[in-house]
């Protein structure tokens, strides 16, 4: 038994190493496996959960229950089976939990940070930089409650002082033209 609590900690050891590096260096296939959840419902019971289907939770459970098992086995005289169980509930415990505390919370987040260019159009924002003649600056807006800044020129190129209020007419380049309100 202590053969496949080894093999499954420093398998799951390599893979976190992979994941790891394939989100600095790009390793192909690597670290772009974001995951779903795949809901169950047992309708006649009420039963309804969802199991996540995200690579980072099965390495996780993978090292928790080598690495569990390796040290159950070492220090303690348990039979062989509750070695097993303690080791598969602890890694089945700690994946779920980082699932749920960790995982899920980024996934959201990363979904609802940046606005599309279109939603930006009409929005209004402040000039944190000056604006110089034929030149650029610097804006903040905020959209669903996230603060953003961005590098901004006047449509008509046009001065624009620090902390005047603009409205976002275009993007184009990643650059803001904006309109001061007082003009428009």
């Amino acid at each position: 038994m202590s053969v496949v609590f080894q093999v499954c900690f420093f398998v799951g050891l390599l893979l976190t190493v992979l994941l790891i590096l394939g989100g600095i260096v790009p390793i192909p296939g690597i670290g772009d496996a974001e995951g779903a959840d795949m809901d169950i419902s047992l309708e006649g019971l009420g039963i309804h959960f969802s199991i996540p289907l995200n690579p980072t939770v099965y390495i996780v459970l993978l090292t928790v229950f080598g690495g569990v098992g390796m040290i159950l086995e070492s220090s303690t005289g348990l039979a062989g089976i509750f070695i097993l169980l303690i080791a598969l509930a602890a890694g089945i415990l700690v994946s779920l939990l980082l699932y749920r505390f960790v995982i899920r919370p980024l996934k959201r987040a990363e979904n609802t940070s940046a606005p599309d260019s279109e939603d930006l159009i009409g929005v209004l924002a402040v000039v944190t930089e000056r604006i110089p003649e034929n030149g650029f600056g610097q804006i903040s807006y905020v959209v669903n409650g996230n603060t953003f800044s961005a590098p901004a020129k006047s449509t008509k190129g046009g001065r624009v002082a620090a902390g005047e209020e603009v409205s976002i007419c275009w993007i184009q380049d990643h650059v803001f033209y904006v309109v001061p309100l007082k003009e428009s």
